[in-house]
């Protein structure tokens, strides 16, 4: 997975340094250090953080996607298996 350009890590730091909790899809990937296509996969396949779309405009909440790394917690791949297994989906 290649790391966002600095411009995005400092768009993402700006925005929640400034109190927003309001993150377009850009900032949100720099906030997760994702790509911001693979935010996009997620949100077309699911099983990605909760996001709202207004007028065409994707945004993430900072806050949920704090929990949306923390629901992803695991103890060992076999853990990690069970759980998307459960989701009715597989690798």
């Amino acid at each position: 997975m290649s790391k966002a350009p600095i411009w995005l890590d400092q768009q993402a730091e700006q925005a929640v340094a400034s109190g927003s909790k309001w993150l377009r899809t850009k900032q949100a990937a720099a906030y997760l250090n994702l790509s911001y296509r693979t935010l996009e996969k997620l949100r077309t396949s699911g099983g990605g953080p909760r996001y709202r779309k207004i007028t065409g405009t994707v945004l993430y909440r900072a806050d949920e996607l704090d929990e949306w790394v923390e629901s992803r917690t695991f103890t060992s791949t076999s853990d990690e298996m069970s759980k998307e297994v459960s989701r009715g989906t597989s690798k």
